[in-house]
């Protein structure tokens, strides 16, 4: 119980900087200043408060649900892990309309650069990753998408359709593409040449899906720059 316990709280706590992500988009704030004044009470703190594609991974999507079904097997209910978990569902949702909106209100004949396939940095594991939910639903929609991982890309052709070009780096993923999407934040990815990019895409969008990139950076160097919660 502790454990299950344990990642439902984060998990939680991922979900409600997702919903203030979306607040912020509606209201004109910026998530990032957002959850850095938050992380500074020391009964909320810092991590965990970076908003994205939603959690994935092998432990807080198993955990929650083992937790949920546990306690509905003794007549009670978590409604705030069971609301988690739909926030969870509907942020992947909400990016693939922010990449859809981005392109216009529709994908379809697009190409689209990905750039990061697992559920996070330094790992191969793609389980529950939001790469799993997205890049499925814009390929159906007749998206045409080149996609680069460090680590993942053999294990992403287990859990991702047939249609997806995988490429030796994020340069190659970006040459003519309509626009690039970074959903992993992989540290090689924090330092791309954005002058090269730019010149390399037919249009310089940037979907930044982790706010790895500061807006003004990235409009300074000419891109169409979209961000989460910003």
């Amino acid at each position: 119980m502790i454990k299950y316990a344990a990642n439902a709280f984060l998990a939680i706590k991922i979900s409600y900087i997702n919903e203030m992500a979306a607040a912020c988009e509606a209201v004109g704030a910026e998530i990032t200043a957002l959850a850095k004044g938050i992380g500074m009470d020391g009964r909320i703190g810092s991590k965990f408060l970076h908003p994205g594609p939603g959690y994935g991974g092998s432990c807080f999507p198993k955990d929650t649900l083992t937790l949920m079904r546990i306690v509905q097997e003794y007549g009670e209910s978590v409604r705030i892990v069971e609301a988690a978990v739909e926030v969870n569902s509907a942020q992947k949702a909400r990016m693939i309309k922010k990449i859809r909106d981005t392109l216009g209100g529709s994908e379809a004949d697009k190409t689209i650069a990905v750039l990061g396939l697992t559920f996070k940095p330094e790992t191969d594991d793609m389980r529950e990753s939001p790469a799993a939910s997205i890049l499925p639903a814009l390929l159906e929609k007749g998206a045409f998408i080149r996609a680069h991982d460090p680590k993942g890309m053999e294990e992403a052709r287990k859990y991702l359709p047939e249609g997806i070009r995988y490429v030796e780096n994020a340069y190659e993923a970006c040459e003519g593409a309509d626009m690039v999407v970074l959903m992993t934040e992989w540290n090689q990815y924090r330092a791309l040449d954005l002058d090269r990019i730019a010149s390399l895409l037919s249009s310089p969008v940037f979907v930044d899906l982790r706010n790895v990139y500061a807006p003004q950076t990235m409009k300074e160097k000419g891109f169409t720059y979209v961000g989460v919660g910003r």
